[in-house]
């Protein structure tokens, strides 16, 4: 990408040196923060599940509900962007995920329900408000290292989640330990504020809002015609919904499976969730080198595939027998392998993606993306409700990630050229 030349509105695209520093940490903290609350079920399920009478593997139903509630933001979060301006809208999204996070300590379903689906609300604000921050605010030559570093909020939410969640329950409680969290989030809110006079300069006050805005079908038609229309970006999304369904899997019932199968302690359990994304935090800029040496991410990407499926496999067959090193070297192997390939999957799918079309392509992506989010836990939790044990819903999500292989296989059948 360029700099902006003159003629760009004032505040709509920056990248002076002195101005970026503070729209970054700002998107890093909040990235992280919705992350963090966006972890609260995954890390609390084996307390939080029982204490309203559920099964620890409706887990996966919160997960797929979060999910889906974010797909609901990023498709309808546009026309507030525009008028109300970006930091607002991650602000906005703060305040929903804080608000559900404290519904989520009221010992009641329909608490629960609400809270969860309200936290997914806030990761949708992000994803683009997020990105048009950085956009306009970046210095061109450091662009690329600018949107990593705020993609590295989301492993860092879940390592804040994984440390902290699990031995807050413990120590001082459920209700007090999600309060804590509900806190962290709210300070969050706050702490961005002086940004958002200077942030939200450009945004159009004078644009009127209307339910045709939010409601129009083209929202959700057009991103998926576009990637539809093209037959090596059609496989390339089908690819990410499958290694995508595999990486919600370990993300939703990591710790449960832990805890319940395995015999760990809560705690353990979220160091080692912990762990993992903390080697994702790791794997993901890694894997985009590697790639960018390599100059083919399409085989990094089978690489990907080939990891998350056997390590997953491996998971699978794990007993309390199994030595504690072997259990966590799956899961930095899996931090590698399962949580690292999101980049490099999308920088094919815009490598792919006609320019005139690249934003529509990329919103297309995303979706399929969240989609696989919303079906692989709660296909998960159906696989043990039936009484499968966790083990054999491990064996068949690493069928699923495995089944990547035959769309990647076939890319380069129709791909464009390198450019």
């Amino acid at each position: 990408m360029t700099a902006a030349g003159p003629k760009d509105p004032p505040g709509l695209q920056t990248g002076r040196d002195e101005d970026w520093l503070g729209p970054l940490l700002a998107m890093l903290a909040v990235q992280t923060a919705v992350s963090f609350l966006s972890r609260i079920a995954p890390t609390l399920a084996p307390s939080l599940a029982p204490r309203i009478g559920w099964p620890v593997e409706s887990v996966g139903y919160l997960s797929s509900m979060i999910t889906g509630a974010s797909v609901v933001a990023l498709l309808l979060g546009m026309p507030l962007l525009r008028r109300l301006g970006s930091m607002r809208n991650l602000q906005i999204g703060l305040a929903l995920g804080v608000l559900g996070a404290l519904l989520s300590a009221v010992p009641e379903a329909i608490a629960l329900v609400v809270g969860t689906l309200l936290i997914g609300l806030s990761i949708g604000p992000p994803s683009s408000a997020g990105m048009d921050v950085l956009q306009r605010f970046a210095p061109p030559r450091h662009r690329n290292l600018m949107f990593s570093v705020k993609q590295a909020g989301v492993p860092l939410g879940g390592v804040i989640a994984g440390l902290l969640m699990p031995w807050a329950s413990q120590t001082l409680g459920i209700g007090l330990a999600v309060a804590i969290a509900a806190a962290l989030g709210a300070l969050t809110l706050f702490a961005v504020q002086p940004l958002r006079a200077r942030v939200d300069a450009a945004r159009e006050t004078t644009l009127r809002l209307n339910w045709r805005m939010f409601l129009s079908p083209n929202n959700l038609r057009q991103p998926l015609a576009v990637l539809v229309a093209m037959p090596a970006l059609r496989r390339m999304g089908l690819a990410g919904g499958c290694l995508g369904a595999g990486q919600s899997a370990w993300f939703a019932f990591l710790v449960t499976y832990l805890v319940v199968e395995l015999q760990w302690t809560l705690t353990a359990a979220g160091a080692l969730f912990a762990l993992m994304q903390l080697v994702s935090a790791l794997g993901r800029p890694l894997a985009g080198f590697i790639s960018d040496r390599l100059g083919d991410g399409l085989r990094v990407l089978r690489w990907a595939v080939i990891g998350s499926g056997l390590t997953t496999l491996a998971l699978a067959f794990c007993t309390p027998a199994w030595p504690t090193w072997s259990v966590v070297a799956l899961a930095v192997l899996a931090g590698l392998t399962v949580a690292s390939w999101n980049g490099v999957q999308f920088a094919e799918v815009a490598r792919l993606a006609p320019p005139e079309t690249l934003n529509e392509t990329m919103t297309g992506a995303t979706l399929l993306l969240l989609l696989a989010y919303v079906v692989g836990p709660s296909i998960f939790s159906l696989v043990v409700a039936a009484g499968a044990s966790f083990g054999a819903a491990f064996g068949f999500t690493a069928l699923v990630t495995f089944s990547a292989l035959w769309p990647l296989s076939r890319v380069k059948d129709d791909a464009l050229p390198r450019g």
